[in-house]
């Protein structure tokens, strides 16, 4: 499958797309505003202070501020993440009582969520290959559309959402668990030949307790597939704080292709295969041309010089579609 048939804001225009998630940009922003004081930072009650949570040093540099979130840069293994944060408990009840707009945009885009979940499913077919009786559990499965796709492909399927209106929708198709997921190892003696997380990892502040959970669910060579965003994509390296990637509370830790070997090797995992996707095109060239971002129209390409294969190529795509290998 051609990237270019899943990038949506390519193949209909980043004005099109973004008026289309308008409702879902609007919601997310009131429930977003509740956490923030008169002064527009996120209330100190609910945050606690961490080193790096990738290498553990505090060797960073500020970057910037976004909807009361401080984002920093680590220098030693090039995390990007959220200085102070949201503490445990104040972010699982965050996203428990969410709305869940983001179950809606997968109706409303479900064409384009099918064509990328399903180039992510070959991807783990290309280790998985013609492997029987095979297993999935998806970590923040919403709606349950990816599960949908992978019993289609012959998956047994198994889910968890925090999200308790999404969770009343995905618990009549697939045996799902509404916890946190680093409870589950105590609802469940399964293991698992897949465990995916699409757009879930850099929503994680602990990242050691995530590798760990993960292991301890997963078969002896079992494979972790991960999309996430791109720290250092093309888009996000110029239009930086403008960047939708970057979203001041749910966005807690950001990757990229330099640091997910890092993290492999640090917790206990083989990467596989690391691509790009997203090219992000649209937005870009409306930035460089003083158009509204995400809602411009900018139709002349002056990044004509630079197509998504380029982009991808030098690994600059706006996400990542990222799989390991637990070496056990």
């Amino acid at each position: 499958m051609n990237k270019k048939e899943f990038d949506l804001s390519l193949k209909i225009g980043a004005k099109k797309l973004h008026q289309a998630r308008k409702k879902f940009y609007e919601v997310s922003n009131r429930h977003h505003i509740k956490f923030l004081d008169n002064k527009g930072a996120i209330k100190k009650k609910y945050l606690i202070n961490r080193a790096c949570p990738l290498c553990n040093k505090n060797n960073k540099v500020f970057l910037f501020y976004k909807n009361g979130g401080k984002y920093n840069l680590c220098n030693k293994c090039e995390m990007i993440y959220l200085n102070p944060c949201f503490k445990d408990k104040e972010l699982e009840n965050y996203y428990k009582n969410m709305h869940d707009m983001q179950s809606k945009t997968l109706d409303n885009e479900k064409k384009f969520y099918e064509k990328i979940y399903n180039y992510g499913l070959k991807i783990i077919e290309k280790k998985l290959k013609e492997k029987k009786n095979k297993n999935l559990l998806d970590v923040g499965c919403s709606n349950g559309l990816f599960l949908d796709l992978a019993k289609m492909r012959g998956y047994e399927t198994y889910g968890v959402e925090l999200n308790r209106k999404e969770f009343n929708v995905v618990k009549k198709k697939h045996v799902t668990w509404n916890i946190n997921y680093i409870k589950l190892c105590n609802y469940t003696k399964l293991k698992f030949d897949v465990i995916t997380m699409w757009d879930v990892i850099e929503h994680i502040k602990n990242i050691g307790q995530l590798a760990n959970t993960i292991k301890k669910l997963l078969k002896p060579k079992g494979l972790f597939f991960f999309q996430t965003p791109n720290s250092f994509s093309l888009a996000s390296r110029i239009l930086k704080d403008k960047c939708n990637l970057f979203d001041g509370i749910e966005h807690v830790n950001l990757y990229n292709f330099n640091n997910i070997n890092y993290l492999a090797k640090k917790f206990g995992f083989k990467l596989l295969i690391a691509e790009s996707v997203i090219s992000e095109i649209p937005v870009i060239n409306n930035y460089i041309n003083f158009r509204n971002i995400y809602l411009g129209e900018r139709k002349k390409n002056e990044l004509s010089i630079i197509n998504e294969n380029v982009i991808h190529d030098k690994k600059l795509g706006y996400k990542m579609q990222v799989l390991f290998e637990v070496l056990k």
